[in-house]
């Protein structure tokens, strides 16, 4: 055979075919994401154009920033006047402050930051994804092996890209990807302390399967290869720690991966974060007379619903299924290599964050909290789905495609990569049909709709034309102009009426260009836990000091809601983002 046959005959090859088949599969695939990054951009651009709340508690978060701004304390005591105090940490709200000083106290900085977090954590996902392909290769293929480096490259790339747009088109991720909230920069911070944490340990290339390993390999404890790398692993963990207290599950699982790893150095940066963050609270909590532990840590143990819990649950694997067998196989295989080698050290730090992040689950039962609570779980299950794909596509290649052996070029290898694209399209093809949401109105929503077979009259949230496979659900859909128009209306009325106005949502005071006053649900947790008295914001309802109330969900203490039944009465009722504001003026006026 001449060389520029056996150069044909190569292209040609059967497992080429297979490899490219497979390729072309999961660019459909991923087609069919890029659709759901499309939607999610959609969403970002009505948010960022609308000047209201659109998730109760946004213009909370920018007020916080706005008192940082102007060098003022955000943890004040509740029970005086204006009643309000932050209730989370303040990483959140100091990324928001250079941007307030450049272009203004606008909600739409607060969410820019967030969509920007999610766009990095989306990175940080494709980038682990592609580590733990690299990590979990086997040995080093032969050079006969480099003539198809194409499929290599390609499953390189299209494996992570799918597993970071699963990310976004994940129901719960889109909900409050673009929200001015903690919570996204939270779960930024804690998976890339997670991803340069692993990052900084022992990066041989090895496998969790059952390889013999002596007694002294078991015990041995792990290189550290990159020591800059750990430390800000550490520090970022930290850093999400006083963004949001959820970042729980990313500190166990980053501190019990360096145990496990190296004990000497696990307890050293455990040391050194106990320390920081002692001072820090203790710092915090003198600057702000105590009120920094009652509103971040006392007044977040909330009344808890197990039914609640589990309902979460029971979403969570309705959206994300494909996503959640994929990582509980992952995590199996982990344990099963662990149990053979008795040792710890076969565990990934993949696999301990993706059981943190589910117990997080847990939490969605508190009042207060929600689902949430599950994104962590939702990102970390993208990097382990791709990871047991790949395992199965090296063990199961021989057996798919036996003539591999004697096709030479490192066939074996253009079928384990091919077989890798053509698993990534089919379980990731799955999860596409498990998360579908998109707005039923439009040239383009409206035509991708009436393809799904769903009716533009069709709505989870009338009036807005917006489906969402999980029936009604208060985020997602996107604005339209009647909803600015009666917030400006609102923000009007505020600014009429005369002294300090009693607000739910303090985008409408802000607007008006009035103080803010109270934080409703954080009044409401102390509340119920006996720690707030009421006496003096009933005293001035009593008085009627306040020029107007304004009310949406009534999140306030009971003794609260009844003193302005008593003395304010209702004026108008006003829609906006599908919820009714009720405004109401003091009596005898």
């Amino acid at each position: 055979m001449t060389a520029a046959t056996a150069r044909v005959h190569h292209r040609v090859a059967p497992v080429d075919v297979f490899a490219a088949a497979s390729v072309v599969a999961s660019l459909l695939v991923l087609a069919i994401y890029v659709g759901y990054f499309v939607i999610y951009l959609a969403y970002a651009r009505s948010l960022l154009a609308f000047p209201f709340d659109y998730d109760q508690g946004e213009g909370f978060e920018l007020y916080d920033a706005i008192r940082l701004a102007s060098g003022q304390n955000i943890y004040l005591d509740n029970a005086a006047f204006p009643f309000y105090s932050s209730n989370y940490p303040p990483v959140y709200r100091l990324m928001l402050v250079p941007l307030i000083w450049l272009f203004g106290p606008h909600i739409w900085v607060g969410r820019a930051v967030t969509f920007a977090c999610s766009l990095v954590i989306g990175l940080f996902i494709f980038l682990a994804a592609r580590r733990v392909l690299r990590r979990e290769t086997l040995p080093r293929r032969s050079g006969a092996a480099q003539g198809r480096r194409g499929w290599e490259t390609a499953a390189m790339i299209l494996a992570p890209l799918l597993a970071a747009s699963a990310f976004f088109a994940a129901n719960y991720v889109y909900y409050i990807g673009p929200l001015a909230r903690a919570h996204i920069p939270m779960v930024m911070f804690a998976f890339a302390g997670i991803y340069f944490l692993e990052r900084g340990l022992d990066d041989r290339r090895q496998t969790t399967d059952d390889r013999r390993q002596t007694t002294d390999d078991r015990q041995r404890t792990t290189v550290v290869r990159r020591p800059w790398s750990v430390v800000l692993g550490v520090a970022l963990l930290v850093v999400a720690g006083f963004t949001k207290l959820q970042a729980v599950d990313a500190l166990a699982a980053g501190f019990a991966y360096l145990l496990i790893r190296n004990p000497k150095l696990c307890l050293k940066a455990l040391l050194a974060s106990a320390l920081f963050t002692a001072a820090a609270v203790l710092v915090l909590n003198a600057l702000s007379q105590g009120q920094f532990w009652l509103n971040v840590v006392l007044a977040n143990v909330n009344e808890y619903s197990l039914d609640v819990t589990w309902r979460y649950y029971r979403q969570w694997f309705q959206l994300e299924g494909a996503l959640i067998v994929c990582s509980v196989l992952y995590v199996a295989w982990d344990g099963a290599a662990a149990v053979r080698a008795r040792s710890f050290q076969p565990l990934t730090i993949w696999s301990l964050y993706f059981v943190a992040g589910s117990a997080m689950g847990m939490l969605t039962g508190k009042w207060g909290a929600g689902p949430t609570y599950l994104v962590a779980a939702v990102a970390v299950s993208c990097v382990c789905t791709v990871g047991l794909l790949w395992r199965v596509a090296q063990r199961m290649a021989p057996f798919v495609w036996r003539r591999a052996d004697h096709e030479g070029g490192g066939a074996r290898h253009a079928a384990q990569y091919g077989l890798l694209c053509l698993l990534c399209a089919g379980v990731f093809l799955w999860q596409a049909t498990l998360n579908v949401h998109l707005p039923t109105s439009g040239r383009l929503f409206g035509t991708v709709a009436r393809l799904l077979g769903i009716p533009p009259e069709q709505s989870v949230y009338p009036p807005y034309p917006y489906y969402d496979v999980i029936g009604p659900f208060l985020l997602g859909h996107l604005l339209d102009p009647a909803d600015t128009r009666n917030g400006w209306e609102l923000a009007r009325i505020a600014r009429q009426a005369p002294g300090p106005v009693w607000s739910e949502e303090a985008m409408i005071t802000l607007n008006a260009g009035k103080e803010v006053v109270t934080n409703p649900t954080q009044l409401l947790n102390l509340a119920k836990s006996n720690m707030l008295d009421t006496a003096e914001m009933r005293r001035m309802i009593r008085n009627k000091e306040f020029g107007a109330v304004i009310l949406r969900a009534q999140f306030y203490p009971l003794d609260v809601l009844e003193e302005i039944g008593r003395n304010y009465r209702w004026a108008t009722t006003l829609q906006m983002n599908g919820f009714d504001y009720q405004v109401l003026y003091p009596k005898d006026e």
